[in-house]
């Protein structure tokens, strides 16, 4: 059963990348893996999402591209939301428009990226604050450093 569903799991994650790149034209990488669930901006501006390679997007997360209450200080509201590689956006975190998550970073669930996000750092809470540095994150998405504790 555990080969059926890993099998069933790595068609429908190459799925959604799939129609986020072809369809909408969105910048994601190669082996991004992204749930069905998540919710990218595709209404609006599906072209300002940029996900690097290896990254992961889980369950309900939610990443923007686009604010119209912001919208005199951009092009009519549009942002570019850009995500480095080999991170792991958690579920339920929200990252708003024009936010930059760094490569080798974890958005822990339900967090919600307010400010830019420093690479190799682990972020939490509402709004997102960094809660430890020096942060590795290898191509499955799992954490093979895990750095150093920052005081809150």
């Amino acid at each position: 059963m555990s080969r059926i569903i890993k099998k069933a799991w790595s068609l429908f994650g190459g799925l959604m990348p799939f129609y986020y790149r072809r369809i909408l034209k969105m910048d994601i990488g190669n082996h991004v893996i992204i749930a069905r669930t998540a919710i990218l901006d595709k209404n609006v501006n599906p072209r300002g999402i940029h996900i690097g390679d290896n990254t992961w997007v889980l369950r309900g997360a939610t990443i923007l591209a686009h604010d119209h209450c912001r919208s005199a200080n951009s092009n009519r509201g549009l942002f570019n939301t850009f995500i480095g590689k080999n991170c792991v956006i958690g579920i339920n975190s929200i990252i708003l428009p024009g936010m930059s998550v760094g490569e080798h970073c974890v958005v822990a669930a339900g967090a919600v990226v307010t400010k830019n996000t420093p690479p190799h750092t682990i972020v939490a809470g509402n709004p997102a604050r960094v809660i430890r540095t020096g942060v590795i994150v290898n191509d499955n998405g799992q954490i093979i450093e895990k750095g150093e504790r920052v005081d809150v």
